[in-house]
């Protein structure tokens, strides 16, 4: 700690301040299910978040850890604030490092408007600038090992015991893949691969459920043709965008041009608006966009379909798919990348 500067002391300070807050409100999940005083739409969830808990470990083999077996009402809708920044002109997030996990493309903070007030000061500098509200986080191993009280382990909280059912089982299997295997330093890496196991997960799930949950079946699969679509906008104009910047225009013409393909992928979406059946993306698209925005959606979903590939080159073994894992999560990042990437182009 003596060698970072005052800023970052605070920074840290609200970090570790902010999370004991949540864990001095953890209440047992099982004692809330049983008290009478709980109100019946809370004990619901709570009882769907012990199932899916228990279905995650013994059907999909994430790891049997002691988070998530308690509760803890924060009194907020997004338990922090994240706040994420590239240039102008180049399509590079930029990194913040941090002790134990390494360099990251984001900076998060349990107080909104100081979250904001950071923002401002890269986006005083020219940069391009994304602020959002994050509903869970996970402490990864470090505090939920066996050898930690339980008091440090990671409790479900209100911010997403609101949400949807289906939410709820997608948010818990993907803050519980993260125990699998983290690289510090590679968030992209990182990311999608608990996006991957978070679908997958979530479709093995629904699919054991047989017919009581056909409906929602056929919504995810709905969902994930949307989600394609989506995709696909924002990959065809990233790669618009990445021609722009290395171009030999000067500067005040690619902010000109930068600012007609923002609304070129406006009209794009308008355009196949109807195509889109469950999902609702023009809150995304109404947003003043910038190039912030565009690599918040590459780290969550860049390597996505190359960790589907190995899922089925590994036969749907768990187990295999996550040795292997951890085998690619050993290489530098450089061959990690480049091993991941020859995936997606052998696809295409």
């Amino acid at each position: 700690m003596l060698l970072v500067g005052c800023s970052e002391i605070q920074y840290y300070y609200q970090a570790v301040t902010g999370h004991i807050a949540i864990l001095n409100r953890k209440q047992k999940i099982e004692a809330l299910i049983k008290n009478p005083d709980t109100a019946p739409e809370l004990i619901k969830k709570l009882k769907l978040i012990q199932q899916v808990r228990k279905y995650a470990v013994e059907q999909l083999h994430l790891p049997q850890i002691h988070g998530y077996t308690e509760y803890a009402d924060i009194e907020k809708s997004h338990v922090s604030t994240v706040v994420t920044a590239a240039p102008a002109l180049r399509l590079e997030p930029h990194q913040w490092c941090f002790l134990f996990v390494g360099c990251i493309g984001y900076r998060g903070y349990f107080d909104p408007a100081a979250a904001k007030a950071y923002a401002a000061e890269f986006e005083k500098k020219g940069w391009d600038v994304a602020v959002r509200g994050v509903r869970a986080y996970s402490t990864l191993k470090w505090l939920n090992n066996d050898f930690m009280p339980d008091y440090f382990k990671d409790p479900v909280l209100n911010t997403f015991t609101k949400l949807s059912d289906n939410s709820i089982i997608q948010t818990l299997i993907h803050e519980m893949t993260h125990q699998v295997v983290f690289v510090a330093g590679d968030t992209s890496f990182n990311e999608s691969f608990a996006v991957f196991v978070e679908q997958e997960g979530f479709k093995q799930y629904l699919q054991m459920q047989g017919k009581k949950d056909a409906d929602a079946y056929e919504r995810y699969l709905l969902k994930k043709k949307d989600r394609a679509r989506f995709l696909q906008i924002v990959e065809t104009y990233y790669k618009k965008f990445e021609s722009l910047y290395r171009s030999e225009l000067s500067e005040a013409k690619k902010i000109k041009k930068k600012q007609r393909l923002f609304a070129e992928m406006r009209s794009d979406y308008e355009n196949h608006r109807t195509d889109f059946k469950v999902l609702n993306y023009q809150p995304w698209f109404e947003q003043s966009l910038n190039n912030a925005h565009l690599l918040g959606i590459r780290r969550y979903n860049n390597y996505v379909s190359a960790f589907a590939q190995i899922f089925q080159e590994q036969n749907q073994s768990w187990p295999s798919f996550f040795e292997k894992v951890e085998e690619i999560a050993a290489l530098s990042q450089e061959k990690r990348h480049t091993h991941l990437e020859s995936y997606q182009t052998s696809q295409n």
